[in-house]
């Protein structure tokens, strides 16, 4: 287990496996933020997506005349990373391409984690890279779930949810495990709701951001504490509990990708959300997060 810690107000630990956050705690007030994982709701904690985020119909994908098999939200959440450079206060962690990958994903990457504590902030960036001669298809997403409510008294019902820009947006619905972008609801965040486990009965409620600067706050009123994740050019970003297991954790999530269409045709290249990185390129995805 890596721990970053700084003297400001912050100590989080992070997994080498899938190079998951572990532990985020204010040093100043003792509280854990991080969801522990449960294996009867939700056994993770904030997994990384890579290289799908979602799921792929008949968990299946074609690419130059090939089936590939892939589960939900890729395989990077479950291999070993290794770690690049780190200090007190900083971590960089790597996932490269080799045999076993390319049996499910036929292509060469480099994957690169940075965790970096700011003050009172953990500012995370995945850096993917192209090594190849060919251009990389990929998407790639965040996880992370929190304890909501903070403490052990406390009411999941009692969490407010808000965002900012606090606005109307257009929410993309699941039909089962695929997305339904063809026929959006809009959905009014200009004050927010209160958590409650029905609202995730159809599943992640999906925010379309477009790219824009964007962050979501989860406050725990009875304590006036919760956790702020701001992202920047993110295309979605998912707000998720577990239903029907009603566990106290919800999980915000940055996404740059998104699960197949109801529509699609199992065809890489035509798969919606994806990202295309040209030969020798590398690209940088950023989020952070600021517990209180």
């Amino acid at each position: 287990m890596i721990t970053l810690q700084n003297d400001v107000l912050l100590a989080v630990e992070i997994n080498e496996l899938g190079a998951q956050l572990h532990s985020i705690k204010r040093r100043d007030n003792g509280l854990e933020y991080l969801w522990q994982g449960d294996a009867r709701s939700w056994g993770r904690q904030a997994p990384i997506l890579f290289p799908f985020v979602g799921r792929l119909k008949d968990d299946q994908y074609e690419f130059d005349h090939q089936t590939y098999h892939q589960g939900q939200h890729g395989f990077a959440r479950d291999r070993q990373f290794a770690v690049v450079n780190q200090d007190d206060n900083q971590v960089v962690l790597e996932q490269r391409s080799d045999d076993e990958t390319r049996q499910v994903f036929p292509f060469e990457f480099i994957l690169r984690v940075h965790y970096q504590l700011v003050a009172a902030q953990l500012q995370v960036s995945y850096e993917v890279i192209n090594p190849a001669d060919r251009s990389l298809i990929y998407a790639i997403g965040a996880h992370p779930g929190f304890n909501m409510p903070l403490t052990p008294t406390g009411d999941f019902n009692n969490i407010k949810f808000t965002v900012s820009p606090a606005e109307e947006y257009s929410r993309i619905v699941l039909e089962g495990p695929y997305n339904d972008s063809g026929h959006p609801r809009l959905i009014d965040m200009t004050t927010g709701f209160n958590l409650d486990h029905q609202l995730f009965a159809h599943d992640a409620i999906i925010f379309k951001t477009g790219g824009m600067d964007f962050a979501a706050t989860l406050t725990d009123l009875a304590t006036d504490h919760g956790v702020t994740v701001s992202t920047k050019e993110t295309q979605y970003v998912g707000l998720w509990s577990a239903y029907p297991a009603k566990a106290n954790f919800a999980c915000i999530e940055p996404w740059w990708g998104i699960a197949d269409n109801v529509a699609a045709d199992g065809l890489l290249l035509h798969k919606q959300g994806m990202s295309r990185l040209a030969p020798g390129a590398s690209k940088q995805y950023h989020f952070s997060i600021k517990p209180f």
